[in-house]
């Protein structure tokens, strides 16, 4: 899947998310390499960015967070709701230490 259609997948799931009543947040869409490896070494990600490169540097990985008064929270439907919604949508599936992880494949 190219850029373009990962942007048009990304922001129908975000719509879906807004109408459903969620508040979805959107984060880290996009990284450098420099990026990705400063997220590698404070262990929030197992991409380097050299040797295993990240969707995040492709352009075709974002974060979705939910807010409520200020505060984090789970979706409201929850995280496997949303990614299987995803994956009907054409992407990958969960990873299940980084739920809030949206990717598409090659």
């Amino acid at each position: 899947m190219n850029r373009t259609e990962f942007t048009k997948i990304l922001a129908q799931l975000l719509l879906e998310m807004i109408l459903d009543g969620e508040n979805p947040l959107l984060d880290y869409v996009k990284r450098s390499d420099e990026g990705q490896m400063a997220m590698y070494l404070s262990g929030k990600s197992k991409c380097d960015g050299k040797v295993k490169i990240s969707k995040h540097q492709r352009g075709k990985a974002a974060d979705i967070y939910f807010v409520e008064d200020g505060e984090l929270v789970a979706p409201k439907r929850g995280w496997e709701y949303w990614h299987e919604r995803w994956m009907e949508l054409g992407g990958e599936p969960m990873i299940e230490w980084d739920k809030g992880h949206f990717e598409v494949g090659d």
